[in-house]
């Protein structure tokens, strides 16, 4: 990293910090075609960024961060083309731990992703749950919102999050409240999360949409099969918890999510194409494991399952049917020096069931495209450089 500061020691500084991570990836089946392509993110989102302190005596601080999200094969801004659309915040921070106020991660992102999900650590786009209908792949970024992190205490970490959100008649549209916690005891930690959205498909989905597409009630802004359909949802809300235990040179981790679209049937959220009433719940596990090899070597395994009850409609109180994703990943990582390195990773999901819009369940790995079929394999081979 590089840090720049002042003439006076320990009065302010600011850190130059990014990632870039560019691949070569072979999916069997988009949309119907093999496909091979460049395609960035592999591992870990690229971004440059900004984060500074600035001393303010008695033992506060200021700080901020601007960090930018962008596609390091045509260079495009992420998150919507947003400029300073991952995170762009300020706040206070001393030994009551830091407050910030402005476009954030979620707490369970922040919090217990990087603990117990396989996405967050070695695996990236191909070990992320299908759809993301979590959001622990951070698809969703919460703007506008006030964080308060906790100082650790005997291994206790503490974050939570409100976003008001609000537009003029509708004032909880877009209102985000999530709370996280863990506990590290050594080689073991643990870890759980609540996380509510209100007005999901127009608040939450839609400030990740492309800043030039006007949302309406008729957008729909989940843009995966597996959710797409519950744009009417009142009310999104997922809760976590997991643990992960260190052995060695293995660590092992559980990842547990359930995640509910609340309240189908709100126009004013979302289309209802299909009629549906009443929640759609996704249940999902992930099992995971990472292996050193060696100090340069490291190895990772992870096995998820997804399932999703058969959702109400007006015609068909017993639903259209259930889904379910079955998904597994396995990845390797060299580090040619300690911020590069190379890796591979293959990934295989299979689908059954019926999905959000009505149609048989499509295997449909994030950002990656639909299969046209229950099937759906993947390999990625890239390299990534951090500073």
């Amino acid at each position: 990293m590089m840090a720049i500061t002042s003439g006076l020691p320990a009065q302010s500084a600011v850190t130059l910090y990014g990632s870039i991570d560019e691949s070569l990836l072979l999916n069997t089946n988009n949309n119907g075609s093999r496909a091979i392509s460049l395609s960035d993110n592999g591992i870990q989102g690229n971004r440059v960024g900004l984060s500074g302190t600035e001393n303010l005596g008695s033992g506060m601080r200021a700080v901020f961060r601007l960090e930018n999200g962008f596609n390091a094969s045509n260079g495009v801004l992420g998150q919507g083309a947003r400029l300073f659309g991952s995170q762009a915040y300020v706040g206070l921070a001393g030994d009551f731990g830091s407050l910030r106020a402005g476009r954030q991660l979620n707490t369970d992102v922040a919090l217990i992703a990087p603990d117990f999900a396989a996405a967050s650590q070695w695996a990236g786009i191909l070990g992320s749950h299908p759809g993301d209908v979590d959001n622990f792949y951070d698809t969703f970024r919460v703007p506008g919102a006030l964080k308060y992190v906790a100082p650790q205490i005997r291994g206790f970490n503490l974050q939570l999050l409100y976003a008001p959100g609000g537009v003029a008649g509708h004032i909880t549209r877009g209102q985000v409240a999530s709370i996280a916690a863990t506990y590290d005891v050594g080689s073991v930690v643990l870890g759980a999360s609540y996380n509510n959205v209100q007005s999901p498909n127009r608040g939450l989905a839609a400030e990740t949409a492309n800043v030039n597409i006007p949302v309406t009630t008729a957008g729909v802004y989940f843009l995966s099969p597996v959710d797409s359909g519950f744009a009417s949802a009142h009310t999104y809300q997922v809760f976590s918890c997991g643990a992960s235990y260190n052995v060695g040179s293995a660590m092992f981790g559980v990842l547990y999510t359930n995640t509910q679209f609340q309240g189908l049937g709100d126009l004013d959220a979302g289309p209802n194409a299909l009629q549906y009433t009443g929640n759609a719940i996704f249940q999902n596990i992930e099992f995971n494991v990472r292996y050193t090899i060696l100090p340069s070597l490291i190895f990772g395994s992870a096995f998820n399952v997804t399932t999703r009850n058969s959702v109400s409609t007006i015609d068909n109180p017993n639903g259209l049917g259930s889904a379910s994703y079955i998904q597994t990943t396995i990845g390797i990582q060299y580090f040619l020096q300690k911020t590069t390195f190379i890796y591979a990773e293959a990934m295989i999901q299979k689908a059954s069931g019926v999905d959000s819009t009505g149609q048989t369940a499509v295997a449909a790995n994030n950002f990656i495209g639909r299969s046209s079929n229950s099937t759906q394999t993947a390999v990625r081979v890239g390299l990534n450089v951090h500073f």
